[in-house]
């Protein structure tokens, strides 16, 4: 079967990097893979063939106009492949494609990964919230929506989008080896984009509250528009020696950082599928999140994770200094994720499916 996936911003590696990585390695045993995306480097993606197409970051850096799609679909040339595989909203390649569906032969399906229902922040929440109203008008055109979760489901249901035309298709965790490093001091660690829809002032002012001692809070990732405002409230709370920044990072990064840490934290109250989650629990280290999207469908409370009810710092506080404190809940959930996770998330799994 010839897949063309379609797919911008490969170069930032989120979510949708991790997704599109695994499923190739796996999809391309079979099929015929072909990657369209802006003029950026793709690492560590497996495909048949890959067409680079220029992009123009205009009105907003997410949405990039590729006028060359344009041509592409004028010419016909996306009819010569099976399946079109498209991720997120609101880019300008999943707009065009769907509006111009009746010239396009092969069957379209969207990733959602989240961006249907998530808005962030004022400007960028209203005018995405507009953008999103007006194109699930067009669902007539789309053939499959898929989503990772069933909180993800109930979200998309709220657009009155067929039943049949919604597939839940979890991603999965990917396993590497860590070996452990054991330190007088603890870690609590957060990777991903450093965005304001990822909460992480939660996790900071949290940080600030907790009662354990010799703790360092690390935070790793891109900004995206939140380090200043964090860099500000770390001052403010008067915790400047203990949490760390450190920018972007390589997956060699992580995997050191990984290594050394204590607990595993995701703040968002808006992500609707964690990858970061299931690679931390993979390799056994207790990870917390708030209960929200899809969170308590990864981890079970108390069994594989912490689930905090309490959507404010005084909650995420107290969970820290819990499995801080509490070696016999922290060693079985350690345990507990790393057995259990893996046979539930897997990608040949998902590939399959």
């Amino acid at each position: 079967m010839k897949i063309l996936m379609v797919v911008t911003g490969l170069n930032v590696k989120t979510g949708t990097y991790e997704v599109i990585r695994n499923v190739t390695h796996q999809l391309i045993k079979k099929h015929e893979i072909t990657i369209l995306t802006d003029n950026v480097e793709v690492d560590d993606i497996q495909y048949t063939h890959i067409i680079k197409l220029q992009a123009i970051s205009i009105p907003f850096i997410q949405y990039r106009f590729m006028p060359k799609l344009i041509t592409l679909i004028q010419n016909h040339q996306l009819d010569n492949y099976d399946i079109i595989h498209v991720f997120e909203y609101p880019l300008f390649v999943t707009d065009y494609i769907t509006l111009m569906k009746n010239k396009i032969k092969p069957p379209v399906i969207i990733s959602l990964h989240g961006t249907l229902n998530q808005y962030g922040k004022f400007p960028l929440n209203l005018i995405k919230n507009i953008h999103n109203k007006f194109m699930v008008r067009f669902q007539d055109c789309i053939d499959l929506f898929l989503v990772s979760s069933l909180a993800e489901k109930r979200q998309v249901d709220k657009f009155n989008i067929p039943e049949e035309k919604i597939q839940i298709l979890e991603p999965a965790m990917r396993l590497f080896s860590v070996e452990k490093i054991v330190s007088d001091r603890k870690n609590i660690l957060y990777v991903g984009r450093l965005g304001l829809t990822k909460n992480i002032d939660l996790l900071v002012s949290a940080f600030a509250k907790i009662k354990t001692k010799n703790v360092d809070l690390i935070i790793a990732g891109q900004d995206f528009g939140a380090l200043t405002q964090l860099k500000s409230l770390v001052k403010r709370l008067g915790i400047e020696n203990n949490v760390f920044f450190k920018g972007w990072i390589s997956e060699k990064d992580k995997i050191e950082l990984l290594s050394k840490s204590t607990l595993f934290v995701h703040p968002s109250l808006e992500d609707v599928f964690l990858l970061s989650l299931l690679e931390a629990a993979a390799i056994g280290i207790p990870c917390i999140a708030f209960d929200v999207g899809s969170n308590s469908e990864i981890l079970e409370d108390m069994v594989t994770g912490i689930i905090v009810k309490k959507k404010n710092p005084d909650g995420l506080a107290e969970k820290l200094d819990l499995l801080l404190s509490d070696s016999e809940l922290y060693e079985k959930i350690s345990i507990n994720s790393k057995t259990k996770l893996p046979e539930k998330f897997n990608w040949e799994k998902t590939a399959k499916n």
